[in-house]
């Protein structure tokens, strides 16, 4: 009796530690749990402001973009109401040079993004899509985009090459001194006489439209990636 008595104790005793152990392991699992859904809703919301911030500024870049390419549709056309649309385009001489002579970069705010990748915490979000939405984004989007500004900037830098050697009065001229409709009569005489230049516009002003075109998917993507993001913090 002396010897069940023990081995029942033992049986107990061990049930008891068993137990023990399961509801700490079942504890720590739960505030693990938690710590991890925090850390989600902490990464969703960081994005979801960065997004924000991402769309304003492809929202002003659009802006400027379709500006610029208009400027050039309006050089290379060279209609009798050319000048006239430029100038309710642009304020200044800078503002024509400005559309064929150099080019705007495409660098939306990514900061929030790339901590959340650098530092490991993308681990959280439990959404496959939301992390496949954000590498379209991010990745091939913004790549494809970047690519065709350097592409841009290609062609630019042949167009300023190009008018130093043989037309260093287009580039003198580019100053706020200068006025508008001075300026448009040097330019467009130089490119009705010059089909290699006219030609090097033209090319800046495809790879505009290919940008442009870029960046509305990029934006689409962008509406999309948000609103996926809002209806998982509406889940949490």
């Amino acid at each position: 009796m002396s010897k069940e008595k023990n081995a029942f104790r033992y049986i107990v005793e061990f049930l008891v530690i068993v137990t023990g152990v399961t509801v700490s392991f079942w504890g720590e699992e739960y505030r693990e749990s938690l710590q991890n859904k925090e850390e989600e809703i902490k990464a969703l919301k960081n994005l979801q402001t960065e997004l924000n911030d991402i769309d304003t500024y492809c929202e002003e870049r659009k802006i400027s973009y379709v500006k610029d390419r208009n400027v050039l549709k309006y050089l290379l056309d060279n209609s009798d109401y050319a000048f006239d649309s430029i100038d309710n385009l642009v304020q200044s001489s800078p503002g024509i040079a400005f559309a064929f002579n150099d080019y705007r970069e495409f660098q939306p705010p990514m900061n929030r993004y790339n901590s959340i990748i650098n530092e490991g915490t993308i681990k959280f979000i439990e959404s496959d899509s939301v992390k496949q939405q954000l590498s379209e984004l991010h990745n091939t989007l913004y790549i494809y985009l970047k690519a065709i500004v350097d592409d841009e900037k290609l062609i630019q830098q042949k167009v300023s090459f190009y008018l130093a050697e043989n037309y260093p009065q287009v580039i003198l001229l580019e100053n706020y001194d200068t006025e508008k409709k001075t300026y448009y009569n040097v330019l467009s005489k130089a490119l009705n006489n010059d089909e290699i230049l006219k030609s090097l516009i033209y090319t800046k002003y495809r790879k505009m439209g290919i940008k442009n075109y870029f960046l509305s998917g990029y934006l689409e993507e962008l509406i999309e990636l948000r609103n996926s993001i809002e209806k998982e913090l509406a889940s949490k």
